[in-house]
């Protein structure tokens, strides 16, 4: 379901997948969907009724048409598409056990009251959770504390492995050099324990490839008022943060042609006037190539060079507003919460989410190059032959 999820999330607003083959090759390296998976994962979308017209051969998938609706309905489509298998009773602890733990840790004795669970099922429910890396637990005098591995602040081991190493002022005066900048370019000279932080996945920072040739991260820690954000509207916070990156790597990068304002790089993208799109420059298919990969923006050829322009989908426009208001405001404006508002959602006896997450992993290499990347996604999407 997760992939399932993953994989909708990538194609919603492309109406129609030409080549499913080419985009197969995409989803196993952008989104860890096995090739092998790829058919069932096409199969639980259209059983969800989120792709339609899926035109086969045997069992190779050759292309569909996208139907993936905004994301708290996909989500809801897709745990009904869950629940229609049957899941057995262990699945469907296993689903409420991390389901918990990801909003908060708790003690293991009280797990078993707390959701209700079969009191012969929760040492298989943590064993298999640690196992599969779902569950961590960290012992303490009064018992063993679980908690989930994907929240940041809810990572009570390796918080305290950075605040050892690096102590706790020299990690608040990092932090506080990130809420002043969002998407501060990060080094391990110039910030030792961000760039500790993010090497370990406790904080979320896109990489850019600078003319030099090497990944350059940039750190973002956005204050989200809107904590749908966190959960079900992911997708878009991925996305912004994408888009800061980008945006930041001319600002820093550049040479003698920086970006000087970011957000008014962002403000003409999202300009009809101008056919959202930005002159052309040597340096927009190597500083976009991140947006291109994630399908928020195309490349529009202009002599030697190309012209980045914006995928118009509701969730790309709102990714690039996004961004917008965190470099400008450092939080978002549109739909802001007012104070009330936000004292309130602070005192709500609810689970905490965090707002930093850890990325799933860092790859060492890539498995596409940018040019082989560029043939499969124009053909999975009905662009070009390859």
């Amino acid at each position: 379901m997760g992939m399932a999820a993953s994989l909708a999330s990538l194609v919603r607003g492309q109406d129609v997948v030409s080549d499913a083959e080419a985009l197969k090759t995409i989803v196993a390296e952008q989104l860890d969907i096995s090739p092998y998976a790829f058919g069932a994962v096409v199969d639980t979308l259209e059983r969800a009724g989120l792709v339609d017209d899926v035109q086969r051969r045997g069992q190779k998938i050759l292309g569909f048409t996208e139907n993936v609706p905004y994301h708290e309905d996909l989500y809801e489509r897709l745990g009904g598409a869950w629940r229609s298998d049957q899941p057995s009773q262990l699945e469907q602890e296993m689903l409420a056990v991390v389901d918990r733990l990801a909003h908060s840790p708790v003690p293991s004795e009280e797990l078993e009251n707390e959701l209700g669970l079969d009191h012969r099922d929760v040492p298989r429910l943590i064993e298999i959770g640690k196992a599969a890396s779902l569950i961590n637990g960290v012992a303490l005098i009064d018992g063993e504390v679980l908690y989930s591995p994907f929240f940041g602040f809810e990572n009570p081991a390796l918080l305290g492995s950075l605040l050892e190493q690096h102590g706790s002022g020299r990690i608040a005066e990092e932090l506080a050099a990130v809420r002043s900048h969002q998407g501060l370019p990060v080094d391990d000279k110039g910030f030792p324990a961000l760039a500790d932080a993010i090497s370990r996945g406790f904080i979320l920072a896109p990489s850019v490839t600078r003319p030099e040739g090497f990944d350059q991260p940039f750190a973002t820690l956005p204050y989200l008022p809107d904590p749908s954000l966190l959960t079900a509207r992911k997708a878009v916070l991925e996305k912004a943060l994408a888009v800061i990156a980008c945006v930041r790597c001319g600002e820093h990068f550049g040479g003698a042609t920086s970006a000087r304002d970011p957000a008014r790089v962002l403000t003409a993208l999202l300009d009809p006037d101008r056919g959202h799109r930005l002159r052309p420059h040597g340096s927009h298919q190597r500083q976009y190539q991140l947006l291109f990969r994630m399908q928020i923006v195309d490349f529009v050829p202009s002599g030697n060079w190309v012209m980045p322009q914006l995928i118009v989908t509701d969730d790309n426009v709102e990714a690039v507003r996004l961004a917008r208001d965190l470099m400008t405001y450092g939080e978002p404006i549109e739909d802001r919460a007012g104070d009330d508002a936000a004292r309130g959602l602070l005192s709500l006896n609810s689970p905490y989410q965090a707002p930093l997450q850890t990325v799933s992993r860092r790859r060492e290499k890539k498995t596409l190059t940018d040019k082989e990347y560029s043939a499969l996604i124009a053909t999975a999407m009905g662009r070009a032959a390859l």
